[in-house]
C-alpha cells in the first residue's frame, strides 16, 4: 500500500502550470501519466446533500469577475448525467504538526480517498509533489485495501485496535477501523515515530463530506476513473476528472481523457481559436507537457475548463466541455486549512 500511495499522488497530476515560474522545472517535476486498471465500485458513496452542505464552509472567491455559468444551458445529445457532487470523508485527523494544511484530495475506485497535507503550499496546483514535508492519509474499504505487512513493521496500538508502524523508508502507520483501512504516511523521513503515532491516534470518524467543485457529464459507456482537487489556496486550484471505460469483466480502464476546471490549465499556449457554448476557446495538439489534444474554454472570473484526450476529435471534446456543470469555487474552503 505504501507504493500505491506514491502512484495515487503522481497519477492524478497534469504536467505544466500556465503560470509556472520555470517551465523546464515543471516538466522535470511532473511524472508522465500512467494508465491503471482498477476494480470498479461506486466512485461516489451516497450521502445526504443537505447534511454535507451544512458542513462545507462557504468562502469568498478571490478572483474578480462574474460567476461562471454552465457552458451549455439547453440539454442535447452526448454525455450522460453527472456524478454526485458529494463524497464522504469517513475519517479525519484531529491533530497535525504546527503549520500543516491540506492541499490535495483524490477519489479513486477501489483505492478510496487520498488526502495530502504539507508544511507549506505547492508553488502551483500542478505541482503537488513540491508540497514541503508532505503527509498523506488514505481511507480504503478494507476489502479493497492492499496493505502488505513487512516483517520489520512494529505492532502498535491505535485507538484500541492493532496497527502497524513502518520505519523502513518513509515512516507510515496503518490500521483498520469501521470496515476501512487507514494509513498515515510521510513522503520522506523527518517526522518522528511519536509524531506519526500521535497523528494516527487523533484520527476519528468524520461525518462531513467533501464537495467536488465540478460535476462532469460522463458519456454513455464510460465511468469516472478518478476525481482530484489540488490547490495552493481557495483562489488558486485545479479539479480533474479522469474518464475510462469498462472491460468485459467490469474493470474500469483509464482511457486517457480528462476534464478539468480551475484557475490554471495543463495545456500549453497557442492553438486554433474557436467558441464553445458562446465562450472563447482554443484547440491544439501538443507533444508536451503530455502528448495529446487540448481544448481550453475560458469561463470568465479567472476560471477555465480544459479537456485533454489522447485520441478524441474536436467535436467530441467540445461535447465534453459543454456537458460540464457550473464550477462551484465555494466548495474549496478546505484548501490551506
Amino acid at each position: 500500500m505504501s507504493q500505491s500511495l506514491e502512484d495515487l499522488v503522481r497519477a492524478a497530476q497534469h504536467e505544466q502550470a500556465e503560470r509556472a515560474v520555470d517551465p523546464q522545472r515543471v516538466l522535470a517535476a511532473l511524472p508522465q501519466r500512467r494508465t491503471r486498471v482498477v476494480r470498479r465500485r461506486r466512485l461516489v458513496l451516497a450521502v445526504a446533500a443537505a447534511a454535507v452542505v451544512a458542513v462545507v464552509a462557504p468562502i469568498v472567491v478571490l478572483r474578480p469577475g462574474p460567476a461562471p455559468q454552465p457552458l451549455s444551458v439547453a440539454p442535447g445529445p452526448g454525455p450522460a448525467g453527472p456524478e454526485s457532487r458529494f463524497v464522504p470523508l469517513e475519517f479525519s485527523p484531529g491533530w497535525l504538526p504546527a503549520g500543516y494544511a491540506e492541499y490535495y484530495r483524490s477519489i479513486r475506485p477501489g483505492e478510496g480517498l487520498l488526502r495530502v497535507w504539507g508544511s507549506a503550499p505547492p508553488p502551483s496546483p500542478l505541482l503537488i509533489d513540491d508540497v514541503p514535508r508532505r503527509l498523506s492519509m488514505t481511507v480504503v474499504e478494507t476489502g479493497d485495501a492492499a496493505v502488505t505487512r513487512d516483517e520489520s513493521d512494529e505492532t502498535v496500538e491505535i485507538n484500541g485496535g492493532r496497527g502497524g508502524y513502518r520505519a523502513d523508508g518513509p515512516p507510515g502507520v496503518y490500521w483498520q477501523a469501521g470496515g476501512f483501512t487507514v494509513e498515515i504516511r510521510a513522503d520522506r523521513p523527518g517526522l518522528t515515530r511519536d509524531t506519526m503515532l500521535r497523528i494516527a491516534r487523533s484520527v476519528r470518524p468524520d461525518p462531513a463530506g467533501t464537495e467536488l467543485p465540478l460535476v462532469v457529464g460522463v458519456p454513455d459507456g464510460q465511468v469516472s476513473v478518478a476525481q482530484s482537487v489540488t490547490g495552493v489556496s481557495p483562489g488558486e486550484w485545479l479539479a480533474v476528472t479522469d474518464l475510462g471505460e469498462e472491460d468485459p469483466l467490469g474493470n474500469a480502464v483509464a482511457s486517457g481523457t480528462s476534464v478539468s476546471v480551475g484557475t490554471v490549465t495543463p495545456a500549453p499556449a497557442g492553438g486554433t481559436s474557436l467558441r464553445v457554448g458562446g465562450r472563447p476557446a482554443r484547440h491544439l495538439y501538443a507533444e508536451v507537457p503530455e502528448g495529446g489534444h487540448y481544448l481550453v474554454v475560458e469561463l470568465g472570473g479567472g476560471l477555465r475548463v480544459t479537456v485533454f484526450s489522447l485520441d478524441l476529435d474536436r467535436p467530441a471534446m467540445v461535447a465534453l466541455a459543454e456537458a460540464a456543470g457550473a464550477p462551484n469555487p465555494t466548495a474549496l474552503g478546505w484548501i490551506g486549512r
